[in-house]
């Protein structure tokens, strides 16, 4: 709008000639070959004393609700920002993007602008913040920006993760049914599959990696809980079904890759991209109409489940596009991040064999072969193991909202960064929780270390400590999640009596829309 504005006015005085180049006889025609540049320099005058103006207006109004400035990334291209697109992507493909965002944090404080391809970003990691954009100011915050543009290419227009307003609120009443208190402490849903995981661990004590067996895991009982199919990849190879994997991965890493890197690469075509989200779409909906005709028919399927999401939302009237945008949403909440939760408790585990002693001891000491729900939630000690491996590794460890008006966050300003800070509408604000949840003045000097001894301490968070995020939009599979992890635990440490990690190297970090271990998780075990 403000361009359309610029491009009138500049028009509108061209027009009247008040800069208008004399006449030029050029074969007995006359042309005014000056007029062009004359109409450009008008427009970017106009837009740059537009641009003064409301810079002005914008610190005036700033200074009148008490906000500060906030810092700015020293780039060395301040147009495009091509400098911090480079090292940015440097590190993407080296699997250490998430150091590199906490290392900006440390050295230019918790909440600074950068520039993305010409797109100032606001990048935060104080709790305040994150609060105000997913609870207290949640409508000035809507899904927009590099978060928006990550989710789209994979989940779907109208996915839970990627709307807004009144047809967000549909997607997620659809959603919500399947995470009542009933399905989620169903342990029926996970038990098969985690025994066939568990079956799939060698017996010789030899190298394996546990991240490829809980993807396959968790994969396999999210879609027999959605779909009331499973891909079963663990006890049958199906080559459809490992396209499917390769697939959904790698389009949502190339489509988060293009929304942290810039917004211009959204835009970019890439048939690469197209043709992995078409083959995911394509092999759900081929279980998706397979239901369908069962349904028709009157098949009984033969499962162990007493709730099948795909059952609950025929009864929608959504076309299957819809529903398919819902299946994928649930699909990154009940096995991308689940997997990623409990790849990183088995990594941080195969390191501390006094964590893995305790924990076994209070598997044995609980008796019992077959744990309720409440007796899960009960063992504290190994809660509190995956309470603080999603600390160190929040699977979904960076996300964004952009401001759809002139909003105020209450940190950030001024010298010391604890005045507010007046945002200005568009600016997209990305938060990273890898880079809160680690903090030394928030955690103490051994933020960086696995201590699950940690939530005995008395430690006390609340937006400090949000892996699942918060607010209205906080993540519906949250118990599904951390109820399969718990009883996953529980069945692996009754099977084993230790593990050891089988690498020396540091982590990488695989950043997709969720995040995975670069390299795998090499462990061995040790049966009991």
């Amino acid at each position: 709008m403000e361009n359309l504005v610029v491009l009138a006015a500049a028009w509108a005085i061209n027009r009247a000639g008040l800069l208008q180049a004399s006449p030029i006889a050029i074969g007995g025609k006359t042309s005014s070959p000056v007029s062009f540049f004359s109409f450009a320099i008008i427009a970017i005058a106009i837009k740059t004393c537009l641009s003064i103006v409301w810079k002005l207006s914008f610190r005036r109004r700033a200074a009148v609700l008490g906000c500060g400035n906030a810092p700015v990334y020293p780039h060395k291209d301040p147009v495009l920002g091509m400098d911090v697109f480079l090292e940015t992507l440097r590190r993407f493909n080296a699997h250490t993007l998430l150091e590199l965002f906490r290392e900006r944090f440390v050295k230019y404080g918790n909440t600074f602008y950068s520039i993305a391809l010409g797109g100032w970003i606001l990048n935060t990691c104080e709790p305040e913040n994150i609060k105000t954009i997913l609870a207290t100011k949640m409508d000035d915050w809507p899904i927009a920006g590099p978060r928006l543009y990550a989710a789209i290419p994979i989940l779907g227009s109208k996915s839970v993760f990627t709307t807004n307003g009144q047809v967000w609120h549909e997607a997620r009443a659809m959603i919500r049914p399947s995470f009542v208190r009933d399905q989620v402490a169903d342990l029926k849903c996970f038990d098969r599959h985690i025994r066939n995981m568990i079956a799939a661990v060698p017996k010789d004590g030899s190298t394996f990696d546990m991240q490829k067996l809980l993807l396959a895991m968790t994969m396999d009982s999210s879609t027999d809980f959605m779909l009331g199919y499973s891909t079963n990849t663990l006890v049958k190879h199906s080559e459809d079904a490992q396209r499917f994997l390769e697939d959904f991965d790698y389009a949502g890493r190339v489509s988060a890759s293009n929304a942290r890197l810039g917004a211009i690469l959204t835009y970019i075509p890439n048939r690469e991209l197209n043709v992995a989200v078409r083959r995911v779409r394509a092999y759900l909906r081929f279980y998706l109409q397979k239901a369908i005709a069962d349904k028709a028919e009157k098949k009984e399927k033969t499962k162990d489940l007493d709730y099948v999401f795909l059952d609950a939302v025929l009864q929608s009237g959504k076309s299957e596009e819809h529903i398919i945008d819902q299946i994928l949403s649930i699909i990154v909440a009940g096995r991308d991040t689940t997997a990623a939760a409990m790849t990183a408790t088995f990594y941080y585990l195969a390191r501390d064999p006094a964590a893995v002693g305790k924990l076994r001891k209070e598997i044995q000491h609980l008796g019992v072969e077959n744990p309720t729900w409440e007796q899960l939630k009960n063992l504290k000690y190994l809660n509190n193991c995956v309470k603080e491996a999603l600390r160190l590794l929040p699977p979904v460890a960076t996300n964004s909202r952009a401001a759809n008006k002139d909003t105020v966050l209450p940190r950030g300003g001024g010298p010391d960064g604890k005045q507010p800070l007046l945002v200005p509408k568009g600016t997209a604000t990305r938060w990273s929780l890898y880079s809160l949840q680690r903090r030394k003045d928030i955690f103490g000097p051994d933020a960086d270390e696995f201590r699950p001894e940690r939530w005995d301490d008395h430690v006390r968070v609340g937006w400090e400590y949000i892996p699942f995020h918060g607010g209205p939009r906080v993540c519906l599979g949250q118990q599904f999640a951390l109820t399969q992890m718990a009883y996953t635990l529980f069945r692996f440490f009754k099977a084993f009596r230790s593990i050891e990690a089988r690498e020396n190297g540091s982590m990488l970090i695989k950043t997709n829309i969720t995040i995975s271990l670069a390299e795998g998780c090499l462990i061995g075990a040790t049966h009991a």
